[in-house]
Parts: C-alpha cells; sequence; structure tokens
C-alpha cells in the first residue's frame, strides 16, 4: 500500500480559519446516528444512516465506506459490519458480522479490513463479502480489544489495542512483528512518511521512532482551552500538521502544528457537532493519512 509524503514541518501559529475557508470534513457522528459531510460553511452537504459508527472513508470513486453497530448494548452479539454507500446513497457494498466493529479500511487489492473488536481479530473481506482470512490480535477480545486498524506500507497492519495500550504492528500473516507500549489507551495509529508511528487517545498524542522513542507528543493541557476528552480520530495532513477529531470534547474538530499551535479549529459559532469519532479532510490532495 502506497502512503502519500508527509513532510514534518516546525510551522508558526496561524490565525484560526473561519469555517468557509474550504476545509470539507467526513464524519463519522456516533451521537447522531449518522455519517455527514461538512461544507466549507460547517453546514451538512450530505449524510447517511449510521448507527454506532466510529470510522469512515471517502474512498476514491466517491463512494463512502463506513462500520457500524445495529442494535448495540455493550455486549458481543449485536449485528454489525461495513457498507459501502454511492453519492445517491444505493449500497454497493455490505459484509455482515456479528459483535462490536470499530474500524474499516479498503485496501489496495480491494478487500475490505474490518476491526473486529468483539472478535478479536482482523478480518479481510473480499468484494463478493465472502471472508479471505482473518488475523488473531494480541489484545483480549472484547470492546476495548482494538480501536482503529489500518494496513500501511508492506502489507503489515498497525492496530491501536485500547485495552493492552499498546500499538500493535502485524505481518500480513498476523505475525507480531512490533509492539509499541503507550502510557494512555490508544486509538488511532498512523505510519508516517519518515518511517515514525503517530498514535492518540485518551488525552495524549505521541510520535515514536524505530527506536521507541518519542520524538514528539501533544498532551490535552497543551490544548487546554479545546476541552479535549479523547483524541481519537486523525488524519496527517502533507504540510505536518495533524486534524483531530476530538469525541466528546469541547471543540469537535482542531488542526494542531508541531509546535503545538491550533491552526484551526471548528468555530464558535458553526453548527453544533454531536460526538463522533472517525474524521476525514476532504480537500487535501493524494491518499489520505488516517
Amino acid at each position: 500500500m502506497r502512503v502519500a509524503p508527509v513532510v514534518l514541518l516546525l510551522l508558526a501559529s496561524a490565525a484560526l480559519a473561519a469555517p468557509d475557508d474550504g476545509r470539507r470534513l467526513l464524519f463519522a457522528c456516533e451521537g447522531q446516528h449518522r455519517i455527514v459531510e461538512f461544507g466549507p460553511d460547517g453546514g451538512v452537504v450530505w449524510e447517511y444512516p449510521a448507527e454506532m459508527a466510529r470510522d469512515v472513508w471517502r474512498l476514491p470513486n466517491g463512494n463512502t465506506l463506513f462500520c457500524y453497530n445495529d442494535a448495540y448494548d455493550g455486549g458481543n452479539s449485536n449485528p454489525s459490519g461495513v457498507m459501502e454507500v454511492t453519492p445517491d446513497k444505493r449500497v454497493v457494498f455490505r459484509f455482515g458480522t456479528t459483535g462490536q466493529v470499530w474500524s474499516c479500511q479498503r485496501l489496495a487489492d480491494g478487500t475490505t479490513l474490518v476491526g473486529a473488536a468483539s472478535q478479536g481479530k482482523l478480518l479481510i473481506v473480499g468484494p463478493d463479502s465472502a471472508l479471505v482470512r482473518s488475523i488473531a490480535l494480541k489484545g483480549a477480545p472484547g470492546h476495548s480489544c482494538l480501536r482503529n486498524a489500518r494496513q500501511i506500507e508492506g502489507g503489515h497492519f498497525l492496530v491501536a489495542e485500547e485495552g493492552s495500550r499498546a500499538v500493535r504492528e502485524y505481518a500480513a500473516d498476523g505475525a507480531l512483528l512490533r509492539e509499541i507500549t503507550v502510557d494512555f489507551p490508544p486509538y488511532s495509529a498512523v505510519r508516517l512518511a519518515n518511517g515514525n508511528t503517530l498514535a492518540c487517545g485518551q488525552g495524549k498524542m505521541v510520535e515514536v521512532d524505530a527506536t521507541e522513542q518519542v520524538v514528539w507528543s501533544l498532551t490535552a493541557a497543551d490544548v487546554a482551552d479545546l476541552g479535549v476528552r479523547w483524541f481519537s480520530g486523525l488524519q496527517a495532513l502533507p504540510d505536518g500538521r495533524v486534524l483531530v477529531s476530538n469525541a466528546g470534547g469541547k471543540v469537535p474538530f482542531f488542526e494542531v502544528d508541531r509546535a503545538k499551535q491550533v491552526s484551526w479549529r471548528w468555530p464558535a459559532d458553526a453548527p453544533t457537532v454531536a460526538m463522533g469519532h472517525g474524521v476525514q479532510r476532504l480537500d487535501v490532495a493524494g491518499a489520505p493519512i488516517r
């Protein structure tokens, strides 16, 4: 899987942008049981019903891929899965399973990665919705087994395993290659172009190099006025900044640079946003690193 280049720059503090600055955000809005796309003015320009969805992608073909959990009651037997819908809301792909499903990703070969927490597995599903293979995770199956899982360069899988307080890297055959321990429950992890790993979760975000050294970090206290609860969904932007979804926090979305300056935030006079996790900025060229 080819990862788009990321240039890690230290940026000077920038003026906070207005909601009509061109940003378009796709968001898994768990609090309103739907997937929403926000236009440049902060208004909803597209939506689709999705029960307990926490991860969403706009695909290169213009369709939207997301995971869902129907009749969710906190247990491990609810109907769940992944769907792909067209802009005119036709369902063109559906994979159904049971138990909590927290992440999804369309892979380069056309298969779909499904993060099945209740099963303690990554599921690889073909275009015909048939299971191709599965990878058992090290963490115990259940609610906190994993959050976001991503395929990275080389066909490996990077998994934020919340209950283990670890980001683990697995080979395509399921062998455990690397374990990065963190001092917070992680939600998302991505591999940057420089080879480092950027991970975020409850109240903290860290960048770790190949020797497990933390080379950059951000805490809730560093951006105290945003009322951070969870750094949940993230997207590493081409200019080195990071777009963050603040699940359940005061300011739902913001962008921060490596000098820990908030260069953009969802403005106070923009429409209110219910709690959610997965976010993708749609006005950025290239494959998103998220």
